[in-house]
């Protein structure tokens, strides 16, 4: 397997008080860009750890697929369907962030 230096993103999790300078990495004598945040398996991983910017997305993408129930919600559309929709569409958004948000406990 081969790494293309131009997809690849590099992100530094440094927790001490004084920062300092991190080396630089190259593939193939291309230089690895360094990121403040990263998309890494569908969750949005940041320098600093927090899941701020992970949370935001998620209940942006939730709020679309509300959104546009919404909208079409006002046809003849039995409860039923409404209610099948509804978990197909907006609750498997949430259950797939279950892993990430909550892990082990």
């Amino acid at each position: 397997m081969a790494l293309n230096a131009s997809k690849t993103r590099k992100i530094v999790t440094d927790i001490r008080k004084r920062s300092s300078t991190h080396t630089q990495i190259y593939i193939d004598g291309a230089q690895v860009e360094m990121a403040k945040s990263v998309k890494f398996l569908r969750i949005n991983i940041t320098s600093n750890l927090s899941g701020t910017s992970h949370t935001q997305a998620v209940a942006k993408k939730a709020h679309r697929h509300l959104d546009f129930l919404r909208r079409h919600g006002k046809l003849s559309m039995s409860a039923t369907t409404f209610i099948n929709f509804y978990r197909c569409d907006v609750e498997s958004i949430l259950w797939r962030c279950l892993a990430a948000w909550f892990g082990n406990s």
